[in-house]
């Protein structure tokens, strides 16, 4: 009750907010590999936002194309892992009229990546260089700062924080941690451009569901996670909600700074203020299990903002209806009105030397050093070798079971044939055969590629619905890895829905 009471003040707050000036939309979305999206360019031309940020893009810089990195209408910037191709990765992209200026590749300010936006001194002093690196290691974070342009001219700044926050694999306490690690960071960046006077706003895929009403089925102890301790702190709230417990300072989560003080509570979901109590808004399912299709899912995509620009919020909604990934986008928008930069900062992906359109000289195709007859004789020998290489690959068939060293085995060619003349002899043989053998060698044949191409089975129905089940095979390591396995083929979803998977399991019988 409190919750919604808070969040109708930041109602009314909106509402009172000063004469509209602008419309700024901008858009997080995980897009799970922007290689899988075909249309992703126009995508990009055809949305309403003005600020799209993307994350999971699963490209290294060495595998970004031009036609996705420079996009007419569009500046753009990427963070790159460091570790693993086709892994993690983000990118905002700014339309001209948002032009930021500034751009930072990292959270930490350790990747060497753009500008330095600043807010990084408290995490010198929390943090060893080496964790800082660690950090900014994967391409996690990319950071804008655009102009603001305020109504009373004074200077404001706004801060775009994208970010994908890793994934706490519960099989590797190591990930647990750096998911942790990784929202102190976060905590203390932003903190520290907020009390600086920016405008924050920090989007993305942060991978925990904070409340049970986000999630579509919030188990028992829901709320006694370290990621929603970290939310809690994080985000606007006068209390304690869904069972949620406070971390003690005995039992001190990583997430939580020790040498630099943090403020609590400075962010709001942006979300939440318009949509309090709306439940099933999930913004990512497990498509493996056709969960989408029966909105059996989580919300882990937000667009939180500072408190100083709580104001400024005018809408803030998901796009379940946009299919291209797992997850769905979120789009915000605020009464504001950016500044354009004249010139993109230098991270921009204009700018990289692949992308830079530099003149290259004809002579530099060519080695130096080297006169035109010197390369004339080089290519004729290489022809020579060529045509000799093709005439003495024209071999007869047999010449394939010669061995490579003939001192160690002594079957010539002649006695390879002979082989042939004695099996031709053998078929001829088999021809004079009477009648009765031949129909039983011909059966036999015959049962023998029947089993070889026999039809599979067909798929058992399931009981509830009466449609085909799905074959599935079991990935997980243990005993019964490999095995194959018929369940329902619709999705899953929750117990009481008619419409999801039922529980039928059986072993597929080869």
């Amino acid at each position: 009750q409190a919750y919604n009471c808070l969040i109708h003040f930041y109602k009314r707050s909106v509402m009172t907010s000063p004469v509209l000036v602008g419309n700024l939309k901008i858009l997080t979305w995980n897009i799970n590999g922007i290689r899988s999206i075909e249309d992703f360019q126009d995508r990009l031309q055809q949305s309403e936002a003005d600020i799209i940020c993307v994350q999971e893009t699963k490209v290294t810089r060495d595998m970004l194309t031009e036609s996705v990195a420079c996009i007419s209408g569009f500046t753009s910037y990427y963070g790159f892992s460091r570790r693993r191709a086709g892994y993690s990765g983000v990118a905002t992209y700014c339309r001209l009229n948002c032009t930021p200026a500034q751009a930072e590749e990292g959270l930490a300010g350790n990747s060497g990546g753009g500008d330095t936006i600043g807010g990084t001194d408290k995490l010198k002093e929390e943090f060893t260089s080496e964790e800082l690196k660690n950090i900014d290691a994967e391409g996690r974070c990319v950071i804008t700062r655009h102009k603001v342009d305020m109504v009373d001219g004074q200077e404001q700044a706004l801060v775009i924080i994208n970010v994908y926050c890793p994934r706490a694999d519960p099989e590797r306490a190591d990930r647990a941690k750096f998911k942790l690690l990784f929202y102190k960071a976060l905590d203390i960046r932003a903190d520290s451009l907020r009390k600086a006077g920016d405008m924050v706003v920090v989007l993305g895929d942060v991978n925990t569901s904070h409340r049970e009403i986000d999630h579509c089925d919030p188990y028992e102890e829901f709320g006694d996670n370290p990621g929603r301790r970290f939310l809690n702190h994080f985000l606007q709230s006068d209390s304690i909600v869904d069972g949620e417990t406070q971390t003690d300072e005995e039992n001190c989560d990583d997430w939580q700074a020790v040498h630099v003080e943090v403020e609590d509570n400075q962010f709001i979901d942006t979300f939440r203020i318009f949509h309090p109590d709306r439940k099933l808004a999930f913004t990512c399912w497990n498509t493996q299990l056709n969960c989408r299709s029966t909105n059996y899912g989580t919300r882990i995509d937000y667009i939180f903002c500072s408190l100083n620009m709580s104001s400024f919020v005018l809408n803030c909604d998901i796009q379940p209806e946009v299919l291209g990934s797992d997850h769905c986008p979120v789009l915000a928008q605020f009464n504001l009105k950016l500044t354009s930069s004249p010139k993109p900062p230098s991270w921009c992906t204009k700018f990289f030397r692949e992308f830079a359109g530099k003149q290259v000289k004809v002579s530099d195709f060519f080695t130096k050093g080297v006169k035109s007859d010197d390369l004339k004789r080089k290519h004729d020998a290489i022809n020579e070798v060529s045509k000799k290489a093709k005439v003495e690959s024209k071999k007869k068939i047999t010449s394939f079971f010669v061995p490579k060293n003939p001192k160690e085995n002594k079957t010539t060619e002649k006695e390879i044939e002979s082989l042939y003349e004695v099996k031709e002899q053998n078929f001829e043989c088999q021809e004079n055969l009477p009648n009765s053998q031949n129909k039983t060698s011909n059966i036999a044949a015959k049962n023998a590629w029947g089993a070889l191409f026999k039809p599979p089975a067909p798929a058992p129905l399931c009981p509830k619905h009466k449609e085909e089940a799905l074959r599935r095979k079991v990935l997980k390591k243990g005993p019964n890895t490999g095995k194959e396995f018929w369940v329902c083929r619709r999705g899953e979803g929750r117990a009481d829905d008619p419409e999801a998977r039922c529980d039928f399991f059986k072993w597929v019988v080869k």
